[in-house]
């Protein structure tokens, strides 16, 4: 057949294999016009909701990881709040100053040393705490005062040492001069209130 003398009259009159291959090439075109327009966007849309797929599976992995950690956390948040409690239970109120003030310095006694200054300094307040500075000098022999800052350690209320100076009374002498700035702290009662 001449493709100069195609006429579509003649359809019905062409032969069976002419007709198939004409109704074939037919039903690729459709087929492709069909895929192009339903499938195709379709193929889009499902790359996209895969995608959303795999980042909400990364989410919920995310999710049951933390899920999976919370009574952990529970237990770490609970030892936290039982620590901090101890610790705010070790800080002195304003009415056990003065008995903190005489452990210091009964302490000291106990372990044979003369004080010759012992009195609060300026307090400093933070967001939190307020920092009370207790300005302490005394004489003694060495494992005395030794003996002494561990008994300030172990006292039930929080009694840091800072700023320490050792100086010994004389040259021949065996007794020092201590002379150290102490702090206690309280916590500060308008943190949230305006």
């Amino acid at each position: 057949m001449d493709l100069s003398d195609f006429e579509w009259d003649e359809l019905p009159y062409w032969s069976w294999t002419m007709r198939g291959a004409c109704l074939s090439l037919l039903l690729m075109v459709l087929l492709a016009a069909f895929s192009w327009m339903i499938v195709y966007p379709g193929y889009a849309e499902l790359n996209q909701e895969k995608l959303r797929e795999h980042m909400l599976l990364n989410n919920l992995r995310h999710s049951a990881k933390k899920a999976a950690m919370l009574p952990q956390l529970q237990v770490q948040l609970s030892d936290l709040n039982n620590r901090y409690d101890h610790l705010m239970q070790q800080l002195p109120v304003q009415k056990e100053l003065a008995s903190l003030l005489a452990a210091v310095n009964e302490e000291g006694v106990k372990q044979s040393l003369i004080f010759t200054r012992i009195d609060w300094g300026k307090w400093h307040s933070s967001e939190l705490l307020n920092e009370l500075p207790l300005d302490i000098e005394l004489t003694g022999d060495y494992q005395n005062i030794g003996y002494y800052v561990e008994a300030i350690a172990a006292l039930p209320r929080i009694v840091l040492f800072e700023d320490a100076e050792w100086q010994r009374v004389s040259q021949e002498s065996s007794t020092l001069h201590f002379r150290v700035r102490a702090y206690t702290y309280q916590l500060n009662f308008q943190v949230g209130t305006p």
